[in-house]
């Protein structure tokens, strides 16, 4: 929306700039940038763990009921743009030289889902289109009915308190691993979770 603001913006600018007769009046979208987004890990000291597993044990998965859970704090009537990328493979100790080999490296697939009604339920998420391990969303913060949009930000003011209007978004990753014949081990992969205001 904002984007769409701002081409708006440009196009009478330059309008205005071609008619020397016409004035036109600044806007300052500055202050809007300035709300806080927060992102947390809803159980800091659980890591997204497929527990043990046995060699050559072919596909095991974890469903949305066990997922990881990562909380989205921010202004509820913002867009959020989320990105989420893991690593194809899981390796042995995490050494780089197990890329791609059979004996020390454990395929990935990566799911992920939200949830932005207020609440922490997975009956009310809805999937990301994950694809080769990568996925990007945009959603409201806080859901919106088919209703328009609301009204713009509150501009600051003395007194004002931004996180009056904070509600929380819930991301859940979760997928599954194909476990051919590999040494034993700890295997390890990255997840990186980009979310910024769209």
């Amino acid at each position: 929306m904002l984007k769409s603001v701002l081409r708006y913006c440009l196009f009478y600018t330059s309008f205005f700039l071609m008619n020397p007769d016409l004035s036109a009046q600044e806007i300052d979208f500055g202050d809007y940038f300035n709300y806080s987004l927060s992102v947390a890990e809803q159980n800091p000291g659980a890591d997204f763990e497929f527990g043990t597993i046995i060699s050559g044990s072919g596909l095991n998965s974890i469903g949305i009921a066990s997922s990881k859970v990562i909380t989205i704090t921010g202004v509820k009537y913002l867009d959020v743009f989320l990105t989420v990328t893991a690593d194809n493979e899981l390796l042995l100790d995490g050494n780089p030289g197990c890329a791609s080999d059979p004996t020390c490296s454990i395929d990935f697939t990566l799911e992920a889902a939200y949830a932005n009604r207020g609440s922490d339920n997975i009956g009310q998420a809805r999937i990301i289109s994950v694809v080769a391990n990568s996925g990007t969303a945009q959603f409201p913060v806080k859901y919106r009915t088919s209703a328009p949009p609301a009204p713009p930000p509150t501009p600051v003011y003395e007194g004002y308190d931004p996180s009056a209007f904070n509600e929380t978004a819930y991301l859940y990753l979760y997928g599954s691993l194909s476990v051919g014949n590999v040494n034993s081990g700890s295997y390890s992969a990255e997840i990186d979770i980009t979310i910024v205001y769209d």
